[in-house]
């Protein structure tokens, strides 16, 4: 009960802090939008044929460009939520001088990365609900109401993705140049999942990489509830792999940040990068 009051407390500290930059909480809607969701709805459309994207429909069976793309912003933005709200903010506080402090705590280390995973999740479900509007006010976004069957591979995901946050965060303890290791592994975890195009059309030698990726599968999950595209495996399968590859990723996470916190407890590095 004490680490469920601690977390929730993170969590506040965290939305307060935010919620005091009113163009930030802006940037974290409309940079998804100009970065992500335009460039690829322009590039679907350059290759559209009579305005129906055929390659899209022949894939993965939709020609809804739109919701192909607004939906990979879902888990596009719950991978960016473990990586930078839950992973990062362990570099934030170095720099700003009160990661110490905060390892002086009674508060678990575990307990840390759960409450920065609650708020951070608070902004994300504000933003994509954000997102979602704007989308369905300007870019003809429609979805279908069996997207709410899609809501525990979601939260499945979740959990996956609090897993990797726990491995992201042992490594940005553990390094100097964290910032562009999170970049780069963001992007590459995201389009690995297939955010921005079909699993299908990856190299054949990254496709057993993007299986082995829970969202993955919440992301194809998602999709065919959403779209009704064709699913990659049977939906039945799909979920079996999801939990298989959650179960997977949590205690690996776990494992490897408990590593990191006793290295530099045992170094001597809190404060050092």
């Amino acid at each position: 009960m004490n680490e469920l009051r601690a977390a929730l407390a993170i969590a506040r500290k965290d939305i307060r802090n935010v919620s005091r930059y009113r163009f930030s909480v802006a940037s974290s809607i409309f940079t998804p939008l100009y970065q992500g969701v335009l460039p690829g709805l322009l590039f679907g459309a350059s290759f559209a044929v009579g305005g129906k994207v055929v390659g899209l429909d022949k894939t993965i069976g939709t020609a809804d460009l739109a919701g192909f793309i607004f939906m990979g912003g879902v888990i596009s933005g719950l991978v960016a939520t473990a990586f930078w709200s839950m992973a990062m903010s362990f570099r934030n506080e170095m720099e700003t001088g009160t990661l110490e402090p905060t390892w002086l705590t009674p508060t678990s280390r575990e307990t840390l990365v759960i409450g920065r995973a609650l708020g951070g999740l608070f902004w994300f479900v504000f933003g994509e609900i954000a997102i979602f509007a704007v989308g369905i006010a300007f870019f003809g976004l429609r979805l279908r109401p069996e997207i709410l069957y899609a809501i525990p591979a979601i939260l499945i995901a979740i959990v996956a993705m609090v897993g990797v946050a726990y491995l992201i965060a042992g490594v940005v303890l553990s390094i100097r140049d964290a910032n562009l290791f999170v970049d780069c592994t963001n992007f590459l975890f995201s389009v690995a999942s297939g955010a921005a195009f079909p699993v299908l059309l990856l190299p054949g030698v990254l496709q057993p990489v993007a299986y082995a990726l829970p969202t993955t599968y919440a992301m194809d999950i998602l999709r065919q509830q959403a779209l009704g595209t064709r699913p990659l495996l049977d939906p039945a399968l799909e979920y079996v792999a999801l939990l298989l590859t959650t179960a997977i990723a949590y205690p690996i996470g776990l494992w490897a940040y408990r590593r990191a916190d006793r290295r530099i407890r045992r170094l001597g590095t809190i404060n050092q990068y």
